[in-house]
Order: C-alpha cells, then sequence, then structure tokens
C-alpha cells in the first residue's frame, strides 16, 4: 500500500483548504473532512488509515464560544482516546497565511505525511534485511532482464533498478522486469517498503530517497548532478543504511554514473559487481567502476545471477538475519 485514506478534521475552511491540498500533493486520498463549526459531529464512519486534526484549542471569554469551544476539545479527545490508526495533531492558526512561519509550518506537515505513509505500510510489510541496486543505461534493459530471467525464487532481497531511460518507459520496464522471471516489478512510490523478492523502479522522473526503516520518500526535488535518476545518489543512500548488506551490481551504459558511490559500498563492507565490459553495449560504466578497484565480480548477466545465487547462500548460512540494526 503506497497512498493513504486520510481523514480531515478542522475547525475553519481555510484549514481544510490548506490541508486537503497537502494531503493530495502527497499522494494521499482525503477520506472524509469534518470541519467543527457551532458544534461538534458525530465521529464519522468512513474507515481512514490516518487522521489529521487541526483545531484551535483557545478559548474566548464569551461563555457561547467557550461551550462551543468545550465540545470541540470534547471530541478531539474522544478521537484521540479511540482512534485505532495514527493522529498527527496541529495547530496553525498561530501562523500569518503567507508568511515563512506559515510556509514551514506546510513543509513539517507534509513531511509528517510523508514519513507517517512508510510508518502505516511497515505495520503490514515485511521489510528486507538485504538490498542490491541493479544500474544501468545504454543497454540495460535488455542485460538486467536476462540477469533477472537467470535468478532463483526466493534469494530474500530487495533489488532497486536504476536504468537512465526517459521516465514514459517505466510502465515498458516493469513490464519487461515482471516478466523476466521470478520477481515482480514496480515503481517507487511514496511510503513504500523494500520487500524481498522484488524489484523496485527509479525513475527520472521524481527523485526517491531511502529512510533508515527500509521505506521510500518520494520528492518533488530533481535529482543532483548530471544524471537523471542518478546512480550515485541512490547507492551512496543504501550504502549508508544497508552497510554490508548491500550490493552493486553495474550494467551496461555510457558514463560513469556508480563509480563514486561504488566505494562507499565496499567501504561499508557491501558487494561491487560488473558486467563484463566486452559483454555490454556500451562499457564505460562497468569501465569506470573496475576503475576504482572496487569490483568483487565481473560476468555476463547470467553469470552475475548464478554468482548472486552462489552468495546468498553463503550469505544465509553465516549471517544473522535480524534487522536489529535498522
Amino acid at each position: 500500500m503506497c497512498a493513504l485514506r486520510v481523514g480531515i478534521l478542522v475547525d475553519s475552511a481555510v484549514k481544510q483548504h490548506y490541508l486537503t491540498g497537502l494531503v493530495t500533493q502527497a499522494g494521499h486520498q482525503v477520506a472524509c473532512i469534518t470541519i467543527l463549526l457551532n458544534a461538534a459531529p458525530a465521529t464519522p464512519d468512513t474507515p481512514v488509515d490516518a487522521w489529521i486534526v487541526d483545531v484551535t484549542a483557545d478559548h474566548s471569554a464569551n461563555t457561547e464560544q467557550n461551550e462551543t469551544h468545550l465540545a470541540h476539545d470534547q471530541f478531539v479527545e474522544h478521537l484521540l482516546e479511540n482512534a485505532t490508526v495514527p493522529v498527527i495533531l496541529s495547530d496553525s492558526s498561530e501562523y500569518s497565511e503567507g508568511s515563512d512561519e506559515h510556509k514551514a509550518w506546510l513543509r513539517r506537515t507534509t513531511e509528517r505525511l510523508q514519513r507517517l505513509s512508510g510508518d502505516i505500510n511497515l505495520q503490514q510489510t515485511e521489510r528486507a534485511p538485504r538490498l542490491w541496486v541493479l544500474a544501468a543505461s545504454t543497454g540495460g534493459p535488455a542485460a538486467v532482464k536476462e540477469f533477472i530471467s537467470h535468478l532463483p525464487a526466493e534469494l530474500g532481497i530487495a533489488f532497486v533498478y536504476v536504468q537512465h531511460i526517459d521516465a514514459h518507459y517505466s510502465t515498458t520496464l516493469i513490464r519487461m522486469m515482471s516478466g523476466a522471471g521470478h520477481y515482480p516489478a514496480a515503481l517507487a512510490c511514496q511510503g513504500a517498503v523494500l520487500q524481498p523478492d522484488g524489484i523496485t523502479l527509479i525513475s527520472a522522473e521524481r527523485r526517491v530517497d531511502i529512510l533508515e526503516n527500509g521505506t521510500l520518500l518520494v520528492s518533488e526535488k530533481p535529482w543532483g548532478g548530471c544524471y537523471a535518476p542518478s546512480i550515485d545518489q541512490v547507492v551512496a543512500n543504501v550504502a549508508r543504511i544497508y552497510r554490508e548488506r548491500s550490493g552493486l551490481i553495474v550494467f551496461t551504459g555510457m558514463g560513469d554514473d556508480g563509480a563514486a558511490s561504488a566505494r562507499l559500498i565496499k567501504q561499508q563492507g557491501g558487494q561491487v559487481w560488473v558486467q563484463t565490459p566486452a559483454s555490454c553495449t556500451s562499457s564505460s560504466m562497468p569501465e569506470a567502476a573496475l576503475a576504482t578497484n572496487c569490483v568483487g565480480f565481473s560476468g555476463t548477466p547470467q553469470e552475475l545471477a548464478q554468482q548472486l545465487a552462489r552468495f546468498s547462500r553463503q550469505y544465509r548460512r553465516y549471517q544473522p538475519t535480524t534487522l536489529s540494526s535498522f
């Protein structure tokens, strides 16, 4: 599950406007909206995955208004005591609309929503103990497909596929990889969990970061540097989090994307492998990785798959499967 069904509880139409925009821009669905005006309504029956509550607690001296505020407080208290899903509490009333403080509040609330989706998804989905990055450019789709087709099932690895290609080819790549073997492919989406025995495609359209808990943060920020998507950015992120549980395979491609971050994988105890230059459509990327002296194995796509199968059997024999270090 990537998108969340979010319930919004506010005490003004202005807050409703801002929070509805935040939820939809974050890629989630507004399941229900409750506006506390003159009285507190009954709790909505619409099922939600999370609530955002933005209700001003300040009480005026007016008796009638005090009674209304009390009813609102009681309604929010009832929600907090009985909600079986996460509740994000906020109060934007203290910020002037359009001010720097108001903009900062918008950013903070958006970030909380982004991270919340990953936390909720983790409760329902197993995360992978190991992660390998499949990096490619020119000629990559055919080489990676051949690699996937020779992998045995249930290696327990999550694969992140970073391919230099226009974003509108993402659907084609997902179909190619999903039909190649035992590992279904899906496009990276907000809050998704990196699951074992699956392939997550990173596209050029939106920057993707991997969080400490093994979930994805998809943002509107551009990829830095010369390449989109950036292999170096993804691999550096993976090396920092998965360390010795990480791996990088550099397939055919032009340029040197991935070479710099290969050193990081090696420093953290992970594996760096490449496709043999002679078997590549374009050998620049594997050659750049080989020049770092960090590569532990080189082979054709089929040989890389066979080596990974052997390596995984040995890893499972000698390494703990716990995720306690995450």
